[in-house]
């Protein structure tokens, strides 16, 4: 009989710890944050605050994005409120008017050295991705990665150039082809080893406008430019920004096999008084 009784009570300070257990990985489940889609926006002169920039996709609250990525920065960032734009704007989403805008407004918490744009995001998306530092460079792409990209494409090149390099060597390189008929194409590639993950933008030529307004038919080097590189489980990502006649145009690309793709975009207009 006592063993009986022992045997039971033994069992039961086991049912009663595995409850426990149950629960407290439950509750370790509940709280796990998750990422949310990011967001961009345009800073202030004084580079302390934020408006976010009308996108595509619905704000997920903006009290969740606690946290911006401007260039090589990483700053906690406080929703302010939601205001609307005064008589004195003149539309544009720029430094210059930010008093006048509306939007989402942002409190940014760390002194910000440089950068125009932030991408807000929360801590679980700090938590994946570390920024990647970079230099910018102009120099001729390697004969090698040439010889790569005109076999890929099946094109001659016109001009490429290696536009940064990463501290393990890998490089960003972007090509514009010789034109096919009225067929243009430039190609942003990031190259390690015998790696190659591009973004492509194949576009009508036209002599005006082909890629941007008022381009000349020109994909200019200055015009798009790589803001953040950052890393993950996923490989290399980056923030970009394309510039325009009257605008500009912010992008996260994503690694998918060789192939960038944006998961978030947002539109700017900037067009000079």
């Amino acid at each position: 009989m006592k063993s009986l009784f022992s045997a039971i009570f033994l069992l039961t300070l086991y049912a009663c710890g595995n409850n426990q257990n149950q629960s407290k990985t439950a509750i370790k489940h509940e709280n796990k944050e998750e990422t949310i889609s990011p967001y961009f926006g345009f800073l202030n002169q004084q580079k302390d605050s934020l408006i976010a920039l009308p996108m595509d996709q619905a704000m997920e609250g903006p009290e969740k994005y606690n946290y911006v990525i401007v260039e090589n920065q990483v700053s906690p960032l406080e929703f302010v409120q939601n205001k609307m734009d005064n008589k004195e704007s003149n539309g544009r989403q720029t430094a210059q008017n930010f008093a006048n805008s509306e939007g989402s407004l942002f409190k940014i918490s760390d002194a910000i050295k440089s950068g125009e744009f932030g991408m807000l995001v929360n801590k679980a998306f700090i938590d994946q991705y570390k920024i990647e530092k970079f230099t910018k460079i102009q120099k001729e792409t390697s004969p090698e990665i040439r010889e790569q990209l005109e076999k890929k494409y099946n094109r001659k090149i016109n001009k490429s150039t290696t536009v940064a390099i990463l501290s393990d060597q890998s490089e960003f390189n972007l090509t514009v082809f010789e034109n096919q008929q009225d067929s243009a194409l430039a190609v942003f590639s990031y190259a390690k080893d015998e790696q190659l993950i591009n973004l492509d933008f194949p576009a009508l030529y036209d002599d005006i406008s082909t890629w941007r307004v008022d381009d000349g038919g020109q994909f200019d080097n200055e015009a798009f430019q790589i803001l953040t590189v950052l890393r993950s489980e996923q490989g290399i990502s980056f923030i970009s920004i394309f510039w325009g006649a009257e605008g500009y145009e912010l992008n996260f690309y994503q690694p998918k096999k060789n192939l960038f793709t944006s998961t978030a975009q947002a539109y700017g207009y900037s067009s000079p008084l």
